[in-house]
């Protein structure tokens, strides 16, 4: 039973709504004929698309526990990275602390990142995700090897530093600029799911791949974030970021499928003949991934 399909990746309906006082999310959508659908999910034709500053504020939840202190001390670091590589895209963010209880979020204006303990990410994306008990086990094996969860009708991204940081960072002399690297490169990722970007190995025939044309340069919405190299992106996810920023076409898509990415996935697939990559190649880059976030993938085994 596949019954995470319609909640993959970043949508935690079980709790839209509560979090999102925005008003162009709170109507449901207008019916389209396949005609207006074709031309609404066409990325052939974006039309002029505002590529002006946009400023974007986040707010940074850290409880004070001993064992976030080190994410603490690492943040303003991690920060400046992050804040420097959406600059290089003309997004300027803003940060402020906050308290256990969300502020005023909104689809990209207002986000948040949680960094959580282990046991309290689990909680909170149990009931992001809606998981009922009954399948918080069957979960729990999606979560095995995840770090983050970006959910978007939330506009949070939950994060589980303390088992990051066992699993993925190092403890050797010399290796703290490559930790901070590598959490801002978490942090960067996930944010580009809450500005409406999709992984760079969901299609094999896009304009989004794993790595930029230098062959080198890993994209920052592919899996490659432990890269020693810093990671890059095409001018098409600058367009597409910016059009969900200024509610464009791209912000008018998400709307239309309430906030739901597989649904967005599935229609940009349709109406720009993209292809998913082949089996082969998405069991051989699930094997090297060290970031993740779910995919149906993870969910295989026991349909």
């Amino acid at each position: 039973m596949n019954f995470l399909r319609w909640g993959a990746f970043w949508l935690g309906m079980g709790l839209f709504g509560l979090l999102l006082p925005h008003a162009a999310w709170a109507s449901p959508p207008i019916p389209l004929t396949s005609q207006e659908e074709s031309i609404l999910f066409n990325l052939n034709y974006m039309a002029p698309v505002d590529l002006s500053p946009k400023r974007v504020h986040v707010e940074v939840y850290i409880p004070p526990l001993p064992e976030l202190a080190s994410f603490s001390r690492r943040w303003p670091q991690v920060w400046l990275r992050v804040q420097a590589f959406y600059a290089r895209m003309n997004i300027y963010l803003e940060q402020s602390p906050a308290g256990a209880a969300p502020g005023p979020l909104a689809p990209g204006k207002r986000l948040r990142l949680e960094v959580l303990t282990q046991k309290e990410w689990l909680a909170r994306t149990f009931k992001a995700f809606n998981v009922a008990p009954p399948f918080q086990l069957r979960f729990l094996k999606v979560c095995e090897n995840k770090y983050a969860f970006a959910h978007l009708p939330l506009s949070v991204v939950h994060f589980s530093y303390k088992r990051f940081q066992d699993c993925v960072l190092h403890n050797e002399q010399g290796t703290e600029a490559q930790n901070v690297a590598w959490l801002a490169n978490l942090v960067i990722h996930e944010l580009g799911h809450l500005f409406g970007l999709y992984h760079s190995y969901e299609f094999s025939n896009d304009p989004v791949q794993d790595f930029l044309p230098d062959g080198k340069t890993p994209n920052f919405m592919s899996q490659h974030l432990t890269s020693p190299v810093d990671m890059g992106f095409v001018e098409f996810q600058k367009v597409m970021a910016h059009s969900y920023l200024s509610g464009g076409k791209v912000f008018r898509q998400f709307q239309y499928v309430e906030l739901d990415p597989l649904r967005h996935l599935d229609l940009l697939k349709k109406y720009n003949s993209y292809r998913e990559p082949s089996k082969q190649t998405s069991k051989r880059r699930a094997k090297s991934k060290a970031f993740g976030d779910y995919t149906e993938d993870d969910d295989d085994d026991d349909d």
